[in-house]
Formats: C-alpha cells, sequence, structure tokens
C-alpha cells in the first residue's frame, strides 16, 4: 500500500480498519465463530439466518484458505497494542503488590514466564515502531493516514506536529539516544551487545505515546474498541493456589490501577496532557432511559 494509493478520507478509514483489525488467526476465528453460530441457532426469521450463516462462512473459508494455512497474513495494529498493555499490566500488578508468597522468585517455572512476558513487550514495541515497509505497524500506518485524520480536523495542529516529531526515524523517540526501552530492546532483545538497566516506568513512557496515536487513528475510523481487555478473574485464573484471596484483590486493583491509566493516556493530547473532549479509541456503552409521566 503507498500513500499514494489513498486519495479520500474514507480509503483511508477502510486501510485503517484493515490494518488495525489485521486478519483473524486461529483463536480469534474459532471465538467469532461460537458467537455467530449461537446467533444462528437462535435467529427467528430466515434474514437473520442469512446474516450470520454468511459471517460463519466467511471466516470457514478464510480458515481453510491457502494463505492461512501457509500463515500469510498479518496480526493487527489492535492486537499488538492491546496484547502489550496486557502483559505491562500483569506485570505492573506483580510488581506493586507484596504477598506473602513470590512464585516468580521461588519456581523455576514463574521466573521463566515472567522473563518471557518482559521480552514479549519489548517484541511488540519493536513491531509497533517497526520502520520496515513491509510490517504493518503503527508507524506506518500513522504515516499513511494522518494528513487525511489532520484534514478532518480529528487532530490538532500542535499534536499532529507533535507527534510527527516523536516517530521520525533519525531524530524522534524511538531512537537508542531518545528512548531507554527502545535501546533496551536494539542492544538486549534483538541484538547480544549488552546488558544496560531499564526501569519500567521508561517503557511506559513509550506506551503512553503509542496509545494516543492508536486512539487517534481508531476513534477517527472507527466506533472504537468496546471492552479490549480481559476481566480480572481471567487474568489472574489460575494463580489462586498461590496468592490467598486478599492478595488477589490488590492484584486486580493494580492491574485495574494501569489499564486506568491507559484510559486515560487515549484520551489526553500528547503535546500538552490535557484532556481532549473527544471519546477516544476506548468506546463504553451507555443506556439512557426516558420515563413518560401518562396523565
Amino acid at each position: 500500500m503507498s500513500n499514494k494509493t489513498l486519495t479520500t478520507s474514507e480509503e483511508a478509514k477502510t486501510y485503517a480498519c484493515d490494518v488495525t483489525n489485521g486478519a483473524s488467526s486461529l483463536e480469534k476465528a474459532q471465538r467469532q465463530l461460537g458467537y455467530f453460530r449461537h446467533h444462528l441457532a437462535i435467529s427467528k426469521s430466515e434474514e437473520q439466518q442469512a446474516v450470520w450463516g454468511g459471517e460463519i462462512a466467511h471466516i470457514e473459508e478464510w480458515l481453510s484458505s491457502a494463505r492461512f494455512q501457509r500463515g500469510e497474513y498479518s496480526r493487527g495494529v489492535d492486537d499488538l497494542l492491546l496484547e502489550l498493555i496486557e502483559w505491562r499490566a500483569l506485570t505492573f500488578a506483580f510488581q506493586n503488590v507484596e504477598t506473602e508468597r513470590s512464585p516468580f522468585n521461588d519456581h523455576v517455572f514463574y521466573s521463566q514466564w515472567f522473563i518471557g512476558g518482559t521480552y514479549a513487550v519489548f517484541a511488540l514495541l519493536g513491531q509497533l515502531v517497526s520502520k520496515d515497509e513491509r510490517d504493518n505497524s503503527l508507524r506506518k500506518l500513522w504515516r499513511y493516514v494522518s494528513p487525511f485524520i489532520a484534514s478532518d480536523g480529528a487532530c490538532t495542529r500542535e499534536e499532529l506536529d507533535c507527534i510527527n516529531q516523536r516517530l521520525d526515524e533519525k531524530m524522534g523517540h524511538f531512537t537508542n539516544e531518545n528512548s531507554k526501552a527502545f535501546m533496551f530492546r536494539n542492544k538486549v532483545i534483538a541484538h547480544n551487545e549488552w546488558s544496560p538497566t531499564i526501569e519500567w516506568s521508561e517503557i511506559d513512557k513509550d506506551i503512553e505515546i503509542l496509545v494516543r496515536i492508536w486512539s487517534l487513528i481508531v476513534s477517527w475510523s472507527s466506533f472504537g474498541r468496546f471492552k479490549p481487555f480481559r476481566t480480572a478473574d481471567h487474568a489472574f485464573s489460575g494463580l489462586e493456589s498461590f496468592f490467598n484471596a486478599e492478595e488477589l484483590k490488590r492484584l486486580k486493583a493494580k492491574r485495574q490501577e494501569y489499564l486506568s491509566q491507559v484510559f486515560q493516556w487515549a484520551v489526553n493530547y500528547l503535546h500538552s496532557g490535557q484532556r481532549d473532549p473527544g471519546r477516544g479509541g476506548f468506546s463504553k456503552l451507555s443506556v439512557t432511559s426516558r420515563v413518560v409521566m401518562r396523565l
């Protein structure tokens, strides 16, 4: 996809949705199939049955395609960013809650899990800010659609300039000189050169930038993402034998604290930190009711 092929805002929005959603993985496709089959089973009309049956056929066709079988599809930017946040929210919880037992110190399996999660965070950061034209990265997506976001008035000129500066390939934020997290990723994860120390607060600075850029794109191109993260019970399932009920409660609260910070990053101007009156990339379901008095 070349930038020159995007000639209208609607074309740019369609492209943004394609890149953010990505192709369905096996796990995602199976979840969708379960959802669609349930609705097909309870459909009351031929029209409804045709809609849900069509969705099922579309997914089954994708799963049986040669492209899917060969793995010739990319993950969506949504999946990359949301998984990054899921990993970071969990580590934030474990880092900020003192517990009687510490499986990450006492058991090799859990210590390896923690190391693996740390590596996953840096790998996802690298994928999101990749400069390679072959990659469906957030950086590449912003370059292609930001002119349309600006012309539609979905981003202020001040924030647009700020983001473009942060994403500059040579002098921007995501360089070894300006991002300690990115330097760690390049020096330790991508190449075994040396072992600099890294503070998780430095990683959060990078995540904040990516969340805001993603939020601007998603709020401009779609309805946003509703309930994008796992429930707290799901996130900590299987740990009941290591942490008591009170500890799990505090772990869940700390994870939610980080997610709440992410929701705030999504609606704060990147150049000033002030609240953007726009809705951001995360959607909320609101229900209104009206009482009619009949005399």
